[in-house]
């Protein structure tokens, strides 16, 4: 059950941060990320391939799954359908800047995440 609250979490804490980004408030913590090269880039690998991480093992951990591949494929996806929506967001919001290299990096971590899940809890 925890984890489902971490998930939900974690999902809630992406919105959170999109939205004061956009309204140009992010937090100082979050901003030093941009204050050195590529800090944004190493911020959506480690971000999105850690709530894909924890995504996946929720899923897994709360049902009896057959197919693990395929639960983690379908989270992953999913995920991944949402991060894409929201980096190609960005074009409408002026604080907000679009990027390809962004996402691919988001997509990276989600893979590495997926990968790792698989391999902890694929073989059970």
């Amino acid at each position: 059950m925890k984890l489902k609250w971490l998930s939900v979490f974690l999902i809630l804490s992406i919105i959170v941060v999109a939205i004061l980004a956009g309204a140009g408030l992010l937090p100082a913590p979050i901003r030093a990320l941009y204050d050195f090269p590529n800090g944004d880039k190493l911020g959506h690998f480690l971000l999105m391939g850690s709530v894909n991480f924890v995504l996946n093992w929720t899923a897994l951990a709360s049902r009896a799954a057959p197919q693990p591949a395929s639960v983690i494929g379908k989270v992953s996806l999913a995920f991944a359908f949402f991060v894409t929506i929201e980096e190609f967001s960005q074009q409408f919001f002026p604080r907000r800047t679009f990027s390809l290299l962004d996402l691919g990096f988001s997509y990276a971590g989600i893979v590495l995440a997926a990968f790792f899940v698989y391999r902890l809890k694929g073989h059970v």
